[in-house]
């Protein structure tokens, strides 16, 4: 069945599945850039505000799927060729968060009645509205997805799962908390997202932020992921890997004055590992962490000043094996910004870069590990 899917949207299987067995021939370091959709240049390019990315790729050596958004819209690419989701008419903006390995992409889109979670496959003629859906976040290899609706009557938001297109539970916050967002889902069905405290605790100063995991185990109480303080730090998760390993970033302070961390917690019960900056960074996050490698990816921040010196982009695509120093990812030219949304367990990287004509291109970095370096600490 999932070889006739691949071969469906123009995939090959594993190139070990195919050849009995063999090993895969060594990958070549590249940047791939992907196609646009027409007319999706962003009008201010920025690291930090996403409208054009990869967010996701499919699992399998040689799977040549990855979805995302292009100008705000949603959409994939085979390969290198980008394809719209054939949404609702008169939709506004939308994504594509997360792609299993049947080639099963889930997202969202705005709509004139609301922002709706969907499903989709690549040439299907429309979406698949998932019912009491706002948002789909993810989508294991089993096509479980997870997602979240606002339910007016309760005025809070609602963690949902869905499967075979019908909704398989709903997800509690714990007690005292409300959900903000669903962030992540496993193959073992274990589930990530983010949360609030409904009330500030007796002599506290602020609400705690924390991440929140729900165990596969329908009947499984949530739990709230360490630390659990009243700085003002908010923990951010950002996705899960099979073995429920999760990870994020800490924003700590306010204003100017902000840094944001990146973190990993090897355990949903464990605590906050706080990774390395880049050196010369000013903040780290990680959006991303492969299924079973345990590599992490996301965003390292610079603060030049100004005007800011050659070849010292404000942002780079930064990554993690878990140990040793931060390291970061080459753009497509020595100043122009990367940034990482996406890590396989076969060494590829996607995001998004500036390129030399000052627009945001989508991109893949194939065997990121051979291209990933430490940059050189900046001089006192």
């Amino acid at each position: 069945m999932a070889g006739s899917v691949l071969a469906a949207l123009g995939l090959t299987a594993p190139a070990q599945a195919a050849a009995g067995g063999t090993a895969a021939a060594p990958c070549k370091p590249s940047i791939q850039v992907l196609q646009k959709l027409p007319a999706t240049d962003d009008p201010h390019p920025s690291p930090w505000v996403r409208h054009t990315q990869v967010s996701a790729i499919a699992p399998g050596n040689n799977s040549r799927l990855a979805v995302g958004m292009s100008g705000m819209k949603p959409a994939y690419w085979i390969g290198e060729q980008v394809y719209a989701v054939p949404v609702p008419a008169g939709s506004g903006t939308g994504r594509l968060e997360d792609v299993n390995r049947s080639g099963l992409m889930v997202g969202q889109v705005t709509t004139g009645e609301g922002s709706l979670a969907f499903s989709y496959r690549h040439g299907d003629p429309a979406i698949t509205v998932l019912p009491g859906g706002g948002g789909a976040s993810g989508v294991n290899d089993r096509g479980v997805i997870v997602g979240s609706h606002w339910d007016a009557a309760q005025n809070r938001t609602i963690g949902v799962e869905w499967s075979h297109g019908r909704v398989r539970r709903e997800l509690p916050s714990p007690a005292g908390y409300k959900l903000y967002e669903t962030s992540g889902l496993n193959n073992a069905g274990q589930v990530s997202g983010n949360g609030t405290e409904l009330e500030r605790r007796p002599g506290a100063q602020f609400l705690a932020s924390p991440g929140l995991y729900w165990p596969a185990y329908p009947d499984s109480t949530p739990l709230v992921m360490a630390p659990f303080d009243d700085t003002g730090d908010r923990h951010v998760t950002r996705a899960i890997d099979d073995s429920g390993r999760i990870v994020g970033y800490a924003r700590r302070g306010t204003g100017p004055d902000s840094a944001e961390f990146a973190v990993v917690w090897k355990r949903p019960d464990g605590p906050a590992v706080y990774a390395p900056w880049a050196p010369g960074a000013i903040g780290g996050t990680f959006d991303a962490i492969s299924p079973n490698t345990g590599v992490a990816v996301g965003l390292a921040e610079f603060d030049y000043g100004t005007p800011r010196p050659p070849d010292s982009p404000p942002a780079r695509a930064q990554y993690w094996t878990g140990k040793g120093p931060m390291r970061v990812l080459p753009g497509l030219g020595p100043s122009l910004f990367t940034a990482a949304f996406a890590v396989t367990d076969d060494d590829r990287v996607g995001g998004a870069a500036l390129d030399g004509q000052n627009r945001v291109v989508p991109v893949i970095w194939t065997c990121a590990s051979k291209q990933a370096y430490v940059l050189e600490s900046p001089r006192p």
